[in-house]
């Protein structure tokens, strides 16, 4: 194919996508070192996702740098897809506080989840779109945000670091399709680039799920 040749259509599919962001991560490979804590952090994390996602149609797993882009797919229910990904989220928590259980402070690991559901392009090892942006604007989001926000929790109700974010369209699939997980608002926010206001959720896992369908950091 030449340089002037167009290129393929993108194929296009609703799916799950997770954004993963790794608490101070730079701050920590700064202090500590890149090659002493950060890269072999960066490793593990990459590991422990590909261990949950093993199952649940993990099909693109992509560094952003600071943490990671995964795109979970299911080919019976693109809402399965969804649930799919909060089980890995929460299942990732869970390895993730037992791992730093086991090592010094400065190698733990500490994360921000973001899940949305929506239609990507998909590309070689990526996903892109206007659904993987909000994706990323949820991750984003902050005990900062809240002052702009709309009726929104008290700023020291949002945790700092081992949580899950969803949207909207995530919130009502977990309402309607799994009774394991409760979705709290935690306001309406506007997000960069996107019109009107948008509430969003923290997944938590119900006190009453049964032992070990939704495993959870300690």
């Amino acid at each position: 194919m030449s340089s002037a040749d167009p290129l393929p259509m993108p194929e296009v599919v609703t799916e799950a996508i997770a954004v993963i962001d790794l608490v101070e991560s730079t701050l920590t490979a700064n202090l500590f070192g890149w090659y002493a804590v950060g890269r072999q952090s960066l490793r593990d994390l990459r590991r422990l996702i590909s261990e949950v996602g093993d199952g649940r149609g993990l099909r693109c797993l992509k560094s952003t740098g600071d943490g990671y882009l995964l795109a979970f797919h299911d080919p019976k229910s693109a809402e399965m897809s969804a649930v799919r990904a909060i089980e890995a989220m929460f299942e990732l928590l869970y390895h993730v506080s037992r791992r730093n259980n086991e090592l010094p402070e400065e190698r733990a690991l500490n994360l921000r989840c973001a899940v949305h559901l929506g239609e990507v392009d998909v590309v070689a090892n990526d996903r892109e779109g206007p659904h993987v942006s909000l994706a990323f604007r949820l991750q984003d989001i902050s005990r900062a945000s809240l002052p702009n926000a709309l009726n929104p929790i008290a700023p020291e109700q949002f945790p700092l670091r081992d949580y899950v974010l969803c949207s909207e369209e995530v919130a009502g699939i977990l309402t309607r399709r799994d009774k394991r997980w409760k979705t709290l608002s935690i306001g309406l926010l506007k997000l960069k680039g996107f019109p009107g206001w948008r509430e969003i959720f923290q997944v938590v896992p119900r006190p009453d799920a049964a032992k070990g369908e939704a495993p959870q950091a300690a």
